[in-house]
């Protein structure tokens, strides 16, 4: 394709005022200039919509550093404007832009005939797609904030400091919650074991996340309290037991 239309209000999309909010006219110049190279690449054997050029040949054209790049696409990608295809970005909103006339090829006005028919079906498509993987990611933000949550009540609780990215604790904690469990049985577990645990010298080791929000977690949780504190350093205890 050797030419596509190009709204003049474009600059006010809320995408792209987000885009240049952040990056500024570098920003605003490489999501075009990627569009171009997308628009160059359609042709009748040819209507993937994809980048076929890499960030470090972009980079290289546009005078910007690598890493400058690859954090506007990623960006360019978080708010939509593009996608990714095959691990290739992807304009499907381009589709929109092509008009018979920009060909006097008789296949390619065929073509895109049927691709601007074909658009609102891509495009639904490609929305649930982007809307998947934003519920995707507001859901790993939130776990991440609950096991910070959770470890940093713990750590209180305690005196003790683990970590919340530690790979033991959040493997742990993702497996009770994807169970179904809640931030506050966490903390009710952890004031259970605490009150029990803490003053004994040997169970006191077992304050731990590995521990708490281990395969035990549901007895844990459902525990009736005993009225009275109960000696337990009469016995050798070990992690099976727990």
């Amino acid at each position: 394709m050797t030419w596509f239309k190009h709204d003049t209000n474009a600059s006010v999309d809320a995408k792209l005022q987000t885009l240049m909010l952040d990056y500024g006219a570098a920003g605003y110049g490489l999501y075009w200039y990627c569009v171009e190279l997308i628009a160059q690449g359609v042709s009748e054997n040819n209507i993937t919509f994809e980048l076929e050029h890499d960030a470090r040949i972009i980079a290289r054209n546009l005078n910007l550093t690598v890493q400058e790049t690859t954090d506007m696409m990623k960006h360019m990608i978080k708010l939509g404007l593009f996608s990714v295809s095959n691990e290739k970005l992807a304009c499907y909103a381009l589709a929109k832009r092509l008009d018979q006339s920009m060909t006097s090829n008789p296949k390619m006005r065929a073509l895109i005939s049927q691709i601007r028919q074909n658009h609102d079906g891509v495009m639904i498509s490609h929305d649930k797609v982007m809307q998947e993987e934003k519920r995707r990611e507001e859901t790993r933000e939130e776990e991440k904030r609950y096991i910070v949550e959770i470890v940093s009540y713990l750590n209180e609780k305690s005196n003790k400091n683990f970590k919340s990215n530690a790979t033991n604790s959040k493997k742990h904690i993702q497996a009770r919650l994807n169970e179904g469990y809640s931030v506050d049985d966490f903390k009710t577990v952890i004031d259970k074991k605490i009150k029990q645990w803490s003053k004994d010298t040997k169970m006191s080791a077992f304050i731990r996340p590995e521990t708490l929000f281990g395969t035990k977690f549901d007895s844990y949780l459902n525990e009736i309290e005993a009225k009275s504190s109960f000696d337990l350093s009469g016995k050798d205890y070990s992690e099976k037991d727990f």
